[in-house]
């Protein structure tokens, strides 16, 4: 069975009773029109409500869907990367729960499938088109936040934050096997560890919706994201990135 699975799709959600249901609808309609086999995880953290409650439910009638729990909060870091090493797709993209990327723009990704292993959707570069922006004041803080991340941890990369990344399942099982950080500074770990592992990485321009019920509170993941920042600094310096959790180099899959 799993080696029939061409694309996993890892859905980190934490409270998203609101938006969960919709964004898997929308999933599910763009995935049964493909022609190669898929799954959908939806990596639970520790949720209060009733996001657990309505995946089970939609799963009953999709085979394809399953639904990885934590018992308590975690962070986004912590269930993103559950969701990477648990699954066996060829190719495995993250995404995020309020579809603000939508599922059709891994398309974009497949033309650089034979060249790279870390393939990933960026709101700042040419081909980009924010069609609902943030507020003026996330913008400001979003790009001095970036100089401070290419100047640190990844030259070159303009959007490390957006959720919406495409990985080759070996290469994502390498870097998340190493991934420390829980919060959401993992994003910038990750290409940190791809870096020291080897592992070149594509940025494609993508269209983005901007959902005003985020959950992100910009002053407070400003502060973490700085203090993240440091802690990825001080491992690369101590080698911690250099041990590969598991085996194999990138070899690009044939695409069905």
């Amino acid at each position: 069975m799993y080696m029939d699975i061409y694309l996993s799709v890892v859905i980190p959600a934490y409270n998203e009773e609101r938006r969960i249901g919709k964004t898997l609808t929308k999933l599910r309609a763009y995935l049964d029109a493909q022609s190669y086999g898929y799954e959908v995880v939806v990596s639970d953290d520790g949720s209060g409500d009733t996001t657990r409650e309505i995946v089970k439910i939609i799963a009953e009638g999709w085979p394809q869907l399953r639904l990885l729990t934590a018992t308590h909060n975690q962070g986004k870091g912590a269930v993103v990367k559950r969701g990477m090493l648990s699954a066996h797709g060829r190719w495995v993209l993250f995404t995020d729960a309020d579809n603000a990327t939508p599922i059709e723009e891994v398309e974009k990704f497949w033309p650089f499938t034979k060249e790279y292993p870390v393939i990933f959707g960026s709101r700042y570069i040419k081909g980009a088109h924010v069609h609902v922006p943030q507020a003026r004041h996330r913008i400001i803080l979003s790009r001095l936040s970036n100089l401070l991340i290419r100047f640190m941890a990844v030259p070159g990369v303009w959007d490390t934050q957006c959720g919406f990344k495409l990985f080759e399942r070996n290469a994502g099982q390498n870097i998340f096997a190493n991934v420390r950080l829980t919060r959401f500074g993992f994003d910038i770990e990750a290409f940190a560890i791809a870096r020291q592992l080897g592992y070149r990485f594509k940025e494609v321009g993508i269209n983005w919706y901007n959902d005003f019920e985020s959950k992100v509170r910009t002053g407070r993941e400003a502060i973490r994201t700085l203090k993240d920042l440091f802690k990825i600094t001080w491992n690369k310096l101590r080698g911690k990135y250099r041990q590969v959790g598991y085996v194999r180099d990138f070899t690009p899959p044939r695409q069905q």
